[in-house]
C-alpha cells in the first residue's frame, strides 16, 4: 500500500500528533513545512493537521479522534 492510499483524516490525526508529542527544538522550521515533508498532506491537510494540534493542546479535541 502506498503512502497516497492511506485515509486522509488518519494521516492528519498522525500528523497532528507529531506536532503535540515532538518538542519544538527537535522541529525548529514551520510545522506546516514540517508535516508537509513527513506525511503526505497538501498545505490544505498540514494546515488542519496544525488546527488539530492546537485543540489538542487546548484540551478540546482527542488525537485518537
Amino acid at each position: 500500500m502506498g503512502q497516497t492510499d492511506l485515509d486522509p483524516n488518519f494521516v492528519v490525526q498522525e500528523a497532528a500528533r507529531f506536532i503535540v508529542e515532538t518538542p519544538k527544538v527537535q522541529r525548529p522550521r514551520p510545522a506546516v513545512v514540517e508535516v508537509r515533508e513527513r506525511y503526505p498532506l497538501d498545505l490544505q491537510g498540514a494546515c488542519e493537521a496544525v488546527r488539530l494540534a492546537n485543540l489538542i493542546r487546548a484540551g478540546g479535541a482527542d488525537a485518537a479522534a
